[in-house]
């Protein structure tokens, strides 16, 4: 799990949640009245005031839904997600981001010391999301579905020029003649690469192009865009090993739930049902005016993805 990805659902839901601040609360003549309530649980006016100067650069609702998913999902995972585990995840972060993990952790108005509870509820949401997709996507239909996309593992060549122009005479070179490929393939030894279709690294234009390749076999110039910055690259792909995925699908089962679950992992209403479901679970009621809308975004999506079915 990368850092940049924390939030699965918090990155795209909340980002446009307004900024509540606590002075709305602190109102209240007790600390102990209740703010949200749910089967088992509550949270009261005083756990949002504790839970802020944890998080203090986090908006009110946003601390509201945490400390709320956090509450629900640990009910049903929370034997899942243990301590053990989320500091190892959190090791794992930190060792990746190095010097920079703090500085990034900043960026995200979190510190060292808030980041272990709010990884353990991202863990939390995460489990429940696996679970869901776990016991109700691995369907027939959608694994027929994969399938007709999918392509296992080939091993090829590619390699990236920045010009049309450059592509054209690197292709002409390594199709001149047996001494023109051997040094295309001397040059380019560390663009040989294995990968399949559910490949991220390698853009969807060239797995098309090199999927109908044979071994030995060199593509066209193939043009991809980069998605985030609109710059475009010109690849040249040599076949090494192809391969043939045959007629038996049940052989690539767990390759076929992996492409669908990452389906289903950014589809954010998809996303945004699962939670929906465990907020009726447990009976996630919000009591203080203020926040009467905290969790309409889950419901309304949970409700129109029903009616569109």
């Amino acid at each position: 799990m990368k850092l940049k990805k924390l939030g699965l659902v918090m990155a795209t839901v909340f980002a446009g949640a307004a900024l509540v601040t606590l002075s709305g609360c602190s109102n209240d003549d007790s600390a102990s009245k209740d703010i949200i309530t749910m089967k088992g649980d509550t949270i009261r006016v005083s756990d949002l005031y504790k839970e802020a100067k944890q998080f203090p650069s986090m908006p009110t609702t946003t601390l509201l839904q945490n400390m709320t998913f956090d509450k629900i999902f640990a009910k049903d995972f929370g034997k899942e997600v243990t301590d053990k585990d989320v500091s190892k995840q959190v090791k794992e972060i930190k060792t990746q981001y190095g010097d920079q993990f703090s500085s990034v952790l900043q960026q995200q108005g979190l510190t060292e010391a808030s980041f272990t509870p709010y990884m353990r509820t991202q863990m939390l949401e995460q489990a429940a999301i696996d679970h869901e997709i776990k016991s109700t996507q691995y369907t027939k239909a959608n694994l027929e579905a994969a399938w007709k996309t999918y392509h296992p593992d080939v091993t090829a060549y590619v390699v990236a020029e920045t010009s049309k122009d450059a592509a054209d005479k690197a292709l002409a070179a390594a199709k001149k003649d047996d001494a023109g490929k051997a040094s295309f393939e001397k040059t380019n030894a560390s663009s040989k690469v294995t990968f399949n279709s559910t490949s991220t690294t390698v853009p969807s234009e060239v797995q098309t192009a090199a999927f109908k390749l044979k071994n030995g076999e060199f593509s066209n110039v193939i043009e991809a865009t980069n998605s985030s910055t609109g710059a475009s690259s010109y690849y040249i792909v040599e076949m090494v090993k192809t391969s043939d995925k045959g007629k038996d699908m049940n052989k690539y089962k767990k390759e076929l739930q992996s492409v669908i679950k990452s389906e289903k992992e950014q589809d954010t209403t998809y996303v945004s049902s699962v939670i929906a479901k465990y907020l009726k679970k447990y009976n996630v009621t919000v009591k203080e005016e203020a926040f009467s809308t905290l969790f309409s975004q889950f419901t309304q999506t949970s409700s129109t993805s029903s009616s569109s079915k």
